[in-house]
C-alpha cells in the first residue's frame, strides 16, 4: 500500500508504506525545524494512493 501527504508548503510526498513516515519526517527536519509529528498523527493526515504512484 501507498500513501501521500500533501504538506501545506506545497511538496506532495508519496512513499510504500515501510517508508512514508520516515519520508514524511525527513521533510519537516529538513523544511519545517521545529514541527514534529508522531507516525499516528502523519498517518491521520495520509491518503492512500495506488503502489504505481510512487515513483522509485
Amino acid at each position: 500500500m501507498a500513501y501521500n501527504l500533501r504538506c501545506p508548503c506545497g511538496e506532495s510526498i508519496t512513499a510504500l508504506e515501510d517508508d512514508f513516515v520516515p519520508k514524511v519526517q525527513a521533510h519537516l527536519a529538513s523544511e519545517h525545524p521545529g514541527r514534529d509529528y508522531s507516525e499516528t498523527e502523519i498517518m491521520m493526515m495520509a491518503m492512500t494512493v495506488p503502489d504505481r504512484a510512487v515513483k522509485d
